[in-house]
């Protein structure tokens, strides 16, 4: 199995990649593989200048480590090419500045494609190895990843599993990821301070089972954490079990050739849509316990941000409301549990009929739930996130029929995506990019 190994940036990615290439040294070392180090910016801004210092000085540092910097020019070309004799639609999509978190694990998917990979790593430009910022054991995520990713999970006596599926045992894992320790997922430790009430019933109002809300909020925010290194494997087996990797921290093996995630300016967690489709058609995927550091943002209150921020959380409780309704049917089920095809053609185009139901829904319902979130979860927290509240009752309509439109257009890309992944593979992203391979070929 060749991989990719990917730390997309939207920021300085020194503390970062420095941190990481010793994760890909490690890798190299113990295995005796070469992987690719690749750094796709998502913006121009000033900081890219610096990225590229950063890179060339470990790539002295580290000469057998092939590191790639994949700046939005480049991407441009790549996407040019790529997308040559697709509706314009695609470009503006996969060309955008903005934040789009479904777009961004798109991009990778796509690139992984080119660099001739068929696994991809990831780790977000915001999080370090966990023994760079705390006292622990020099563990790392990749070791995992490589030693479980692709086997079937027959193979593997050491994972725990909760589950009566008996066939998932003769399937290949897909996924294997673990989460984050420090920041927050979610940004409501504001609220957290003053009571877990409002982030309570932020959760039900994002689609989360009532029943299990209080657990899944109060094991994901603790104020006051502690570390605790453990080693364990768990077969991850429903979206809402707790299990699902953070994805920032993960590894992929063939999902990426299956299915799109939904693109969405701003949209928080788009990006978890292949994995949770995949955990409900019962694709294996292997939640470990080695974590790594998310680093904290700072500790102040800008509206601005703030504003942005709860828009991407109101869109993506337009987002997960309507295709939590993928994620609990029984796909596994409904496409029968022993196919021989984890993810056929059939099951593709079950999946994109959901998703071109989803802009239809009612526009009244969605506005009102969006507006929930405001009246009852920030308007009457405190003065600031008033403000930030009555923002989003502004354009609480104007959010869903964005919505709408991205998911028209997720359907295109469900559509397109496997003959964007055949071109993909055509394409040799290194000539691009401008480096010759020295590895990998």
């Amino acid at each position: 199995m060749k991989s990719i190994y990917f730390i997309p940036s939207n920021r300085n990615i020194e503390r970062c990649l420095t941190s990481y290439i010793k994760e890909i040294a490690f890798a190299q070392k113990e295995y005796g593989i070469q992987i690719p180090v690749v750094v796709p910016e998502t913006n121009d801004k000033d900081f890219v200048a610096h990225n590229k210092h950063v890179i060339d000085q470990l790539q002295k540092e580290y000469p057998g480590t092939e590191i790639l910097h994949l700046t939005t020019d480049k991407q441009e070309v790549y996407f040019n090419l790529l997308l040559e004799a697709e509706d314009p639609q695609f470009k503006r999509v996969f060309l955008a500045q903005h934040t789009d978190y479904g777009n961004c694990m798109n991009k990778l998917f796509l690139m992984t494609c080119s660099l001739g990979g068929d696994a991809l790593h990831r780790r977000d430009s915001d999080t370090r190895l966990i023994f760079d910022e705390l006292d622990a054991k020099e563990l790392y995520p990749i070791e995992i990843e490589l030693e479980y990713l692709g086997k079937k999970v027959s193979e593997c006596s050491n994972i725990t599993i909760h589950t009566d599926d008996t066939s998932v045992v003769n399937r290949e894992i897909w996924v294997v990821g673990s989460n984050y320790y420090g920041e927050w997922n979610l940004d409501v430790r504001d609220f957290a301070r003053v009571s877990f009430d409002p982030i309570y019933k932020l959760y039900e109002l994002l689609g989360f089972p009532k029943e299990s809300v209080k657990e899944i909020c109060d094991t994901a925010f603790q104020l006051d954490q502690h570390f605790a290194q453990t080693e364990k494997l768990t077969l991850v087996t429903s979206v809402n079990d707790g299990l699902n990797p953070d994805c920032g921290n993960v590894a992929v093996y063939k999902l990426h050739e299956k299915l799109p995630n939904l693109p969405g300016r701003n949209t928080a967690a788009a990006d978890y849509f292949a994995f949770d489709t995949a955990t409900a058609l019962g694709v294996p995927s292997v939640h470990h316990t080695r974590e790594v550091f998310h680093e904290y943002k700072k500790d102040e209150f800008q509206l601005q941000n703030k504003m942005k921020y709860w828009e991407g959380v109101s869109k993506f409780a337009d987002y997960f409301n309507s295709y939590m309704s993928i994620y609990n049917n029984d796909l596994n089920t409904t496409f029968v549990p022993d196919r021989q095809e984890l993810i056929s053609n059939d099951i593709i185009q079950g999946i994109k009929s959901y998703v071109s139901g989803f802009s239809k829904a009612d526009i009244g319902e969605r506005i009102e739930r969006i507006n929930r979130i405001a009246n009852e979860v920030l308007i009457p927290f405190n003065e600031q996130y008033a403000q930030v509240g009555s923002y989003i009752v502004d354009h609480s309509d104007q959010l869903v029929k964005e919505a709408n439109e991205e998911y028209e257009f997720h359907v295109k890309l469900i559509e397109r995506w496997g003959d964007l992944i055949q071109r993909a593979k055509e394409i040799d992203l290194r000539k691009i990019i401008g480096q010759s391979s020295v590895v990998n070929k």
